[in-house]
């Protein structure tokens, strides 16, 4: 009886976890896009004309317009239309910002679709990268945890993304119950120079949240025995003890 009661308590603090994740997860990897769109764009200003871009401007806020009035089919189908009549990374972003606004409107499989999308066409292996992590993302509560993990190796060796790959691994790995996993990989988190503070800090909330770091192997010290060798001084197998007496 008290193994169901310990495999209920693992269920609900799992679900809680989770539900840290699902509060935070968005945090850094918004940033994220907002770095990307922020360089984007400026790439993008700097080597258009000056009427298109003026144009696909004014597009960009209307679409925008309609998303923070929560209209969000509206504001996807307007991001498409955008991302039809513009080339290079501002129809990459505009695409980006059409599978948000189809995932506020609860449409995740058409999201992703537009996540794939990038990730297949665009030439920047930046907004490659931020397409395949928000689909991840996107597919967290409902994809197997192998596709998920796929998605995360096509992210590679990016700069920059090292740091949400492994917590999404982390949280990956809490979904199919392999907690220990999910520490070690949330202990590194913690430990890496390179990412941010804001996700380092959610990475400790739920370190500390499943027990700590996982428990660092005893170093041996000379003269400590290890499994299946004598201390110094102590017989081997071979070699009798002097109660035993000679050996034939």
């Amino acid at each position: 009886m008290s193994d169901i009661f310990q495999e209920i308590d693992e269920d609900l603090r799992r679900d809680r976890l989770m539900q840290i994740w699902r509060r935070y997860g968005t945090a850094v990897i918004a940033l994220g896009v907002g770095l990307a769109v922020g360089v984007a764009a400026y790439i993008t200003w700097r080597n258009h004309t000056d009427a298109k871009l003026d144009s696909q401007a004014v597009a960009m806020a209307d679409a925008a317009d309609l998303l923070g009035n929560g209209q969000y089919d509206a504001a996807a189908k307007s991001y498409v239309a955008l991302a039809e009549d513009s080339d290079g990374a501002y129809a990459d972003l505009a695409l980006l910002d059409a599978a948000a606004a189809s995932f506020e409107a609860g449409d995740a499989a058409g999201a992703v679709a537009l996540y794939d999308k990038v990730a297949a066409r665009a030439t920047d292996g930046s907004l490659r990268a931020l397409a395949r992590v928000l689909a991840v993302q996107a597919l967290m509560d409902s994809a197997a945890p192998a596709d998920l993990d796929a998605r995360l190796d096509a992210v590679g060796e990016q700069a920059g993304f090292a740091p949400m790959v492994r917590e999404l691994r982390a949280y990956v790995r809490l979904r199919e119950g392999a907690t220990e996993a999910a520490r070690g990989l949330l202990g590194e988190l913690v430990d890496d120079a390179t990412a941010p503070a804001r996700l380092k800090n959610r990475a400790k909330e739920v370190l500390d949240a499943l027990g700590g770091r996982l428990p660092a192997e005893a170093p041996v010290t000379p003269g400590q025995a290890t499994p299946g060798q004598p201390t110094s001084g102590q017989p081997t197998s071979d070699q009798p003890s002097e109660s035993e007496g000679p050996r034939p």
